[in-house]
């Protein structure tokens, strides 16, 4: 069963002289919280209308759209788990009856432990479902509409900087997110010339789980830069990739360069 809802925010007009000339919304996947929630701000400052999706943080993606409404942008709240394959399609199927959808950030993530001897079925299952075939399917059904309309649209995919760095620490989560890592690459091929289709792979950028300040810092101190990804370096490369019309297929990794040098532990244990 799928279980999706959708709500237009009341939004205020846009302000006093700007023409909606030039209008375009983003879907932005898990964007109540964390880096989706950033990108959502940015975005909508940067004159985009938002298609803000969320899975259980209603009261974060209300808090969110009352913000963005505030900078006159529209803002539409979108409730689906992805790890139901129809919800996905109801998902992208109400966005797309927004005649100005050109994007489409595929940002929500399952991010759970296991190792590759303790990881199970369900989890495998679960990672798989959201961060891989939940992109693929939003992909497929943006790339039909599009194709339709005989317009173009731009899609980013979330992965990680860990892929060009291996380990086996959050081991399914890994695999799935190799999965997205060559579904990028393979939808760009396979959705040419009304998607163009790139990934941005972050290492780590905010705080995780029940890791401290000084863990934190700890990690992005291992980095050649002694720093790492921050949310504002994600945005950058965000608008360059929406802004760019020949780019296409490309993972950009944004880690401090511990790509140069990976460890052989996720960077969440370096402190230890």
């Amino acid at each position: 069963m799928t279980n999706t809802q959708v709500n237009q925010y009341p939004s205020g007009q846009y302000p006093s002289g700007q023409s909606p000339t030039g209008q375009r919304s983003v879907l932005i996947t898990g964007a109540a919280k964390r880096v989706g929630k950033a990108l959502a701000i940015a975005l909508a400052a940067g004159g985009w209308d938002i298609h803000l999706h969320y899975r259980d943080s209603e009261k974060d993606a209300i808090a969110l759209a009352e913000m963005i409404s505030g900078m006159h942008r529209k803002v539409t709240l979108h409730q689906a788990d992805l790890a139901d394959a129809e919800a996905c399609e109801k998902l992208i199927a109400d966005c797309l009856k927004d005649d100005y959808l050109a994007g489409v950030i595929n940002n929500a993530s399952v991010f759970s432990y296991d190792d590759s001897g303790d990881f199970s079925a369900s989890g495998f299952h679960k990672h798989m479902a959201v961060n891989a075939i939940a992109p693929a399917i939003v992909m497929r059904d943006l790339a039909a509409a599009m194709l339709a309309r005989q317009k173009t649209a731009t899609v980013i995919n979330i992965t990680d900087a860990k892929l060009v760095g291996l380990n086996p620490d959050y081991y399914t989560y890994t695999v799935s997110k190799m999965a997205l890592d060559g579904l990028t690459k393979m939808a760009a091929q396979a959705y040419a010339p009304w998607l163009r289709v790139n990934a941005i792979a972050p290492g780590i950028t905010l705080r995780s789980g029940d890791q401290t300040e000084q863990e934190y810092r700890i990690a992005h101190a291992f980095n050649p830069l002694g720093t790492g990804a921050t949310c504002d370096d994600i945005i950058r490369i965000a608008k360059m990739i929406l802004d760019t019309p020949s780019m296409t297929g490309h993972t950009i990794v944004v880690d401090g360069g511990l790509h140069l040098r990976p460890p052989n532990r996720d960077v969440a244990f370096l402190d230890k």
